[in-house]
């Protein structure tokens, strides 16, 4: 939940409480208001001073005239207008917590247009071994590439392979053939998954006797925003 979202959902909380204790406080509270005709606008209670009250305030019934007594006079809204009011407060803060913002529309929205192919996705292998695959090597990545988007579930369009032989690697002290090898993907990364393609590419290296146990793949599922694609990201 983006922090605007929270904002807005504590304000619409806080609106809705605030109505409500309105509804409750201001319904148990009596109408006392200065004593003077609709038609008059100010009066003098002659003795403790001197209280104006609207006549177009009292013509809308905001106001109310019943006798009061001189010096202690008030002025409140009618009791009407005060339910009225609290409703109203409420209905916003209602209305502000069912609205959600929309977070998807936005992001559509932002993606450069033609930018990023429907269902596009980035699965890539990168293999280190210190053995030579020579001229069997573009053979070999060519089947990987193939495994990759068999196992995934991707489109091999999309598929990157990146492979380096020969390299300086141990493993358990000893330079004996292995293979330290990577797979990235925006999602399609689970067990099962997992497993069929390090058996696949197991099955491949074992072509050059690289044993199974001696292959280590490990595998990351990338988020979208962290993927940069055609001049962007494959979030937009």
């Amino acid at each position: 939940m983006s922090w605007q979202h929270r904002n807005r959902t504590g304000l619409a909380r806080k609106c809705v409480a605030a109505g409500i204790v309105c509804a409750l406080l201001l319904s148990a509270t009596p109408t006392f208001t200065i004593a003077c005709p609709r038609s008059s606008s100010r009066l003098s209670t002659g003795g403790a001073g001197v209280h104006v009250a609207s006549s177009a305030a009292m013509a809308f019934g905001s106001m109310t005239a019943i006798p009061g007594r001189t010096g202690l006079t008030m002025m409140s809204p009618s009791y009407r207008n005060r339910i009225l009011l609290a409703v109203a407060v409420a209905a916003v803060g209602l209305y502000a917590a069912a609205r959600k913002p929309p977070a998807v529309a936005l992001a559509a929205a932002s993606a450069p247009v033609g930018c990023i192919e429907p269902g596009a996705t980035d699965p890539s292998l990168f293999v280190q071994t210190n053995v030579k695959l020579g001229d069997k090597k573009m053979a070999f990545m060519q089947a990987a590439s193939k495994a990759v988007a068999k196992c995934l579930g991707k489109p091999e369009s999309y598929v990157a392979v990146s492979v380096q032989d020969g390299q300086d690697i141990i493993w358990g002290g000893s330079d004996s053939p292995c293979a330290l090898c990577k797979v990235i993907s925006l999602g399609s990364i689970n067990l099962q998954n997992n497993k069929a393609l390090t058996k696949e590419v197991s099955d491949l290296l074992a072509e050059f006797e690289v044993p199974a146990n001696r292959i280590y793949v490990n595998f990351f599922d990338l988020e979208r925003q962290n993927v940069g694609y055609n001049g962007a990201t494959f979030a937009g």
